[in-house]
């Protein structure tokens, strides 16, 4: 039996790609492609940032968070991106990179938007760094925002590639007519507006009013949308985004424990139980995290006519424009 085995055939499965979705690696100067290894070169580039800015950021040295930050989430971004486009033969990246840049750039007062809230709720303060005080200072943190986007959207189009997905497709709908659409952008300008005037109890609210208020708009003007979906019975993005956001969400406070420059959370009532410096029910606001995350990039996408582009396929979903169909394991 033994001899039968050929060990150098065995290794090599395990780390060569033989999937023709995939396009031939080419370089100048040779004839013959490259064969196509576990990831992309952009996710073997993720892994080593990741490596590098994990490590720096542990050090209890003098290099700050703001140094660290945007490389290591930079590097979980490639890797997914390299990880979704070795699964289905598409990623983010492939399909529209101009849709990529734009996260990075949206994210920056999507995320500014989250900070002025929390300037009123109180529910996280930063450890070991100091207050913004001059336009560097501030754009070093808007660095550091822009990745929230773009992490989101990768994270959930990898669960989207996943088989299990397909399940979500064909549940219950829920119908909403043109009024009662109106009627949920309404009650997410009444929620913000509660948020602001009673923050110790309504500070849940936080990851729910954009939501609400973004939503309704892209369904109504056309643009993709999470109410769109489940009105067709199909729920796979919410589940997708909801738990692509918790995925980054743990990997978010695992890298923030640890680091020399980190955030802590005060939030009150539910502030037990913490799992890094996140307590156990604070990952919760994760899940309608990740809808909220697409509900404004799309709106913002919609602003500048490229909603089609910032489309995200899931699993089942037939080839758009050539893309290669999903992976169904």
């Amino acid at each position: 039996m033994l001899s039968k085995l050929d060990v150098k055939a065995s290794l090599e499965s395990l780390v060569l790609i033989r999937d023709d979705r995939l396009p031939v690696r080419r370089i100048p100067l040779r004839e013959k492609p490259l064969r196509r290894y576990v990831l992309p070169y952009r996710g073997l580039l993720g892994l080593v940032l990741i490596c590098v800015a994990w490590t720096l950021s542990w050090t209890q040295g003098e290099i700050p968070l703001q140094y660290t930050f945007f490389p290591l989430w930079l590097g979980f971004i490639l890797c997914l991106d390299g990880l979704v486009l070795r699964r289905t033969g598409t990623s983010l990246i492939v399909r529209s990179p101009k849709a990529m840049a734009a996260m990075f750039v949206v994210a920056v007062p999507y995320w500014w938007a989250f900070e002025g809230i929390n300037q009123v709720t109180q529910n996280w303060v930063y450890i070991g760094s100091e207050v913004n005080i001059n336009l560097l200072d501030y754009l070093e943190s808007s660095l550091a925002f822009s990745v929230v986007i773009p992490a989101v959207f990768e994270a959930s189009e990898l669960i989207g590639s996943f088989g299990f997905i397909r399940r979500f497709a064909r549940l219950p709908a829920l119908v909403l007519g043109r009024r009662q659409v109106m009627f949920v952008a309404f009650l997410g300008v009444l929620s913000l507006a509660a948020l602001l005037v009673w923050p110790t109890y309504l500070f849940p609210l936080t990851w729910l009013c954009l939501f609400f208020i973004f939503d309704p708009i892209n369904c109504l003007t056309g643009r993709p949308s999470i109410i769109a979906q489940v009105r067709n019975g199909d729920w796979r993005l919410v589940i997708a985004f909801a738990l692509g956001a918790l995925v980054c969400g743990f990997f978010w406070e695992m890298w923030n424990n640890e680091a020399s420059v980190s955030w802590e959370y005060n939030i009150g009532y539910l502030d037990f139980a913490r799992i890094f410096q996140m307590p156990l029910l604070g990952y919760g606001g994760y899940l309608p995290f990740g809808l909220e995350t697409y509900a404004v990039f799309h709106f913002a996408a919609g602003l500048l006519g490229w909603s089609s582009d910032a489309r995200v396929p899931m699993n089942g979903d037939a080839p758009v424009n050539g893309d290669a169909p999903a992976t169904s394991n």
